[in-house]
């Protein structure tokens, strides 16, 4: 009976969506969080400082090179990101999450795996292994790839967890949404 009912469930809901009824987007705990300063540091220059979340839309990309789905999804992301080169108030950061190496091995594959793919974005990661740890279980990181859009205010307005290929047309059309609401 149980199953019968999870079927009848299920299809109802691909009803829904068939006939063109909108079915909530589930939320993830961290939309509408303040996110503070990024505990994250340059894999190309340790001098080169944190960007800063004020002030900018910031699309926040939790990725590694060793998963297949987040190696779908950066290029997308930085096509994304070069189309808005001219717009100040937009920042793309997108930080490298190791396989259990140490920092200078996670450098070497990071810019290693940038430079075969022609993929021109500065390389980031977590500042230690401990911080990545306080920060997944803060802003719930659970799985790769995870892309947080952030407004002007640090506020996580969007939260796209793992690879559709529809999301980059959906992360884009929610950057401009929040670059229209900041204004000039």
């Amino acid at each position: 009976m149980i199953a019968r009912v999870s079927f009848v469930a299920v299809i109802f809901t691909l009803a829904l969506v068939a006939i063109g009824c909108n079915v909530p987007r589930p939320t993830h705990p961290a939309e509408g969080r303040v996110m503070g300063p990024l505990p994250i540091v340059s894999l190309d220059d340790a001098t080169i400082p944190v960007p800063s979340l004020a002030g900018k839309v910031t699309l926040l990309n939790f990725w590694g090179t060793w998963c297949p789905p987040c190696r779908k999804e950066l290029p997308g992301l930085v096509r994304i990101a070069q189309r808005l080169d001219d717009e100040p108030r937009f920042q793309l950061i997108a930080v490298s999450c190791g396989s259990g190496g140490d920092d200078a091995d996670l450098a070497r594959q990071t810019t290693s795996f940038l430079a075969a793919r022609q993929l021109p974005i500065a390389a980031w990661g977590f500042s230690e292994a401990v911080v990545a740890t306080h920060f997944s279980l803060a802003y719930g990181l659970e799985a790769f790839p995870t892309t947080y859009l952030i407004g002007a205010d640090a506020r996580v307005r969007r939260v796209w967890t793992g690879y559709r290929s529809s999301d980059e047309a959906d992360i884009a059309a929610a950057i401009l949404v929040l670059l229209k609401e900041q204004g000039p």
